[in-house]
């Protein structure tokens, strides 16, 4: 019985993370994840009583996570040049959907309770701002890397990570085929 309300919470929480992530938290309903499933909107209220916001709390947070374990895993496996740092950076970044944080901090967060609001918003940084944050401060100690703000640097480079699935529905490519062309553009800006 406990493996059967496992799985099938873990189908809720995948087809709402999907449209989550597709749509936005105010443009998916309950409704909409009802029928994704091909279950009675009701039936999501056994798993998450607190209804739409908890479950968007809970796919986000497991969203972000996983997010964070894969940022670290990159870096690690990486080696100590910021050029690799920023290579598995991006490619990890583009096999896996994309998060638009944008999105999340401007529309979808402001849409949830102030305390689920900060706590997501702390989450986001410290799963895919500091990971960055803390390459970015590596190769400056090495004497690799400017003195920027690494806060504004690696949110340039979440979002250039994102612009990669972007350019991809554009060109019919794959993201992970455009991670060495937005890789120079990142290490040397786009001057002479």
């Amino acid at each position: 019985m406990v493996s059967t309300i496992s799985a099938a919470r873990e189908r809720v929480q995948a087809a709402a993370e999907r449209l989550f992530a597709e749509r936005g938290y105010k443009a998916v309903t309950l409704r909409d994840i009802a029928q994704e499933l091909g279950i009675r909107q009701a039936s999501l209220y056994y798993h998450f009583p607190g209804g739409k916001e908890e479950l968007y709390v809970t796919v986000t947070e497991r969203g972000l996570q996983a997010h964070r374990e894969g940022l670290e895993q990159a870096i690690a496996g990486a080696g100590e040049s910021l050029e690799a740092g920023l290579r598995a950076i991006l490619q990890w970044l583009a096999t896996h959907p994309p998060v638009d944080l944008a999105r999340m901090l401007l529309a979808d967060f402001p849409a949830i309770s102030e305390e689920h609001r900060q706590r997501l918003t702390e989450l986001a940084v410290d799963c895919l701002v500091r990971p960055i944050e803390q390459l970015l401060r590596s190769a400056r100690d090495r004497g690799e890397g400017r003195d920027v703000d690494t806060r504004l640097a690696a949110l340039s480079i979440l979002a250039s990570a994102e612009v990669l699935h972007a350019d991809a529905r554009l060109t019919g490519k794959e993201p992970s085929e455009l991670v060495d062309a937005a890789l120079p553009i990142l290490l040397q800006g786009l001057k002479r």
